[in-house]
């Protein structure tokens, strides 16, 4: 009709038309703005040439992540980069709006329009811009990132309202400042404050009590927090052991099979990473270091029995504890000054038994220790001097004798003796099942533990899980809550805030 063939033909002036009703009025301001903000280059195509490059750039980056923690990282990296972006074209169009005023001013003074249905007719007008760069930013970077199939719903409507209240809240602040300087200035200091306080860059946890209350009251938090949460919750994500091990720094290199028995990929047991306390499993990791010093094994065992004896007494009697080359010794060898009977010594002896020359062969371990006649707890042990004490034992060359010792009870063939010690403490409490399916297959974290950390997810005591169900609820409804108070603060401004200067 007449009316909207002028206001194609003249989006910036709309002729009285006496008796228009609210409805008339909001339709023709509507039209209005939605042309001049398509005509607008800095508004319209600034902002989805932007957001395009932006994200296209991005899923280069972040291309195909890999389902393991890195990736998680990498995940939640993405999408805070992605709602970084969404600052560029806020700050953009502070500009056309200010410029706007003079004509909003006018012309509500002259009666062509109210204040009121001018800002309606703004905030509508919006509403495509907002999906099309929503549509444009899912379409590039959602795919090539990878993010996790099933997740698009809630992904796009998030995304949405992240672009209308990020866009709001420029907005909000062109209209609440005399000039775009101001404005920009504003907008700039509160986007750095809030991508700072967010929760990423510095987990709530690692944030000072004063500051707290800017992390509840960040737009940007919330934005974050739902889509990551959208993104990782209920996923698992592998952390790959055998990669994260240092190779193994001794003379024996294996060359097994075997991933889990492979000399880079073995387990390390380097200075100060043993596993504390004396239960199985850490007993058990201690004797596989040393067994991993020792090397290759001299035995000719063909029954893995006494060796599974050995190691369970071993472990019952706590044994294997640091320092573990003496305690070995007391265990199996030499108990202590008053010369006892080790509490292993029977196991130990049916092991030794295999050896070629039985029990002797192990004399030369003690090679540098004067032989002399020693029975005095009903061993034959020929090797030990009678006066040979603990003490002296200690100040000896202990590691090395301890690892002599292990070899004589490690069966032959190259990396047999490992196997062996696998196989043993897999069938006394399956602690060697265990390892090796988390150095072959690594441990898989749920993703809500990784939003634990963050502060985005909850432990259920009860069920020993955790869960995050606030993205929804929280997360948008909070979005939400800012979208429709920063609207009332523009529709505020607009109606009762008059700038004489720019």
């Amino acid at each position: 009709d007449e009316d909207m063939r002028n206001v194609s033909e003249h989006p910036t002036i709309l002729i009285k038309h006496g008796g228009l009703t609210f409805f008339r009025e909001f339709r023709l301001l509507f039209c209005r703005q939605f042309l001049v903000q398509w005509r607008n280059p800095s508004y319209s195509l600034m902002r989805m040439s932007v957001s395009a490059g932006a994200t296209f750039l991005l899923g280069l980056l972040f291309f195909d992540i890999k389902k393991n923690v890195q990736g998680a990282v990498f995940s939640i990296a993405a999408i805070f980069f992605m709602t970084f972006v969404l600052v560029i074209p806020m700050q953009a169009a502070v500009i056309p709006l200010i410029e706007d005023r003079a004509v909003l001013y006018r012309e509500a003074v002259s009666g062509t329009y109210s204040r009121l249905t001018y800002g309606l007719g703004q905030l509508f007008a919006d509403i495509p811009f907002h999906f099309l760069n929503t549509v444009i930013m899912y379409a590039i970077m959602y795919h090539l990132v990878g993010f996790r199939a099933g997740g698009q719903g809630y992904f796009i409507f998030m995304l949405f309202l992240a672009n209308w209240s990020v866009m709001s809240l420029g907005q909000m602040f062109a209209l609440l400042t005399p000039n775009e300087e101001t404005a920009n200035g504003l907008a700039g200091l509160s986007v750095i404050l809030s991508v700072c306080l967010m929760g990423f860059l510095i987990s709530s946890s690692a944030m000072p009590d004063g500051w707290l209350w800017a992390y509840h009251a960040n737009l940007f938090r919330y934005i974050l927090q739902g889509l990551v949460t959208n993104e990782i919750s209920g996923q698992f994500y592998n952390v790959d052991v055998g990669a994260l091990i240092p190779p193994i720094n001794n003379r024996t290199v294996l060359d097994s099979s075997e991933p889990s028995l492979a000399g880079n990929k073995a387990i390390a047991f380097m200075p100060g990473s043993i596993p504390e306390g004396d239960n199985y499993a850490a007993q058990g990791t201690r004797f596989l270091g040393l067994a991993l010093r020792a090397g290759e094994g001299e035995n000719t065992i063909d029954s893995h029995d006494d060796l599974i004896g050995l190691i369970d007494c071993m472990f019952q009697n706590t044994c294997m504890v640091e320092p573990i080359s003496t305690n070995f010794i007391k265990c199996n060898v030499l108990d202590d000054d008053s010369m006892v009977s080790p509490v292993c010594a029977d196991q130990f002896d049916s092991v030794v038994r295999h050896l070629d020359n039985g029990i002797d062969h192990i004399s030369g371990c003690f090679s540098n220790v004067t032989s002399v006649e020693f029975a005095s707890d009903g061993r034959d042990f020929d090797f030990l001097p009678s006066n040979f004490t603990l003490n002296e034992f200690i100040a000896s060359e202990h590691d090395a004798i301890a690892s002599c010792l292990t070899r004589k009870i490690l069966p032959q063939g190259h990396g047999s003796g490992l196997t062996s010690i696998f196989d043993a403490m897999n069938k006394l409490r399956s602690i060697v099942a265990w390892i090796q399916d988390i150095m072959e297959n690594g441990i898989d974290i749920p993703g809500d533990a990784i939003l634990f950390y963050f502060g985005w997810s909850e432990f259920d005591t009860g069920s020993k899980t955790f869960n995050a169900p606030w993205k929804w609820y929280y997360c948008v409804f909070t979005v939400s809550m800012f979208l429709v108070g920063m609207e009332t603060i523009k529709l505020v401004a607009i109606n009762f805030i008059v700038w004489t200067k720019r």
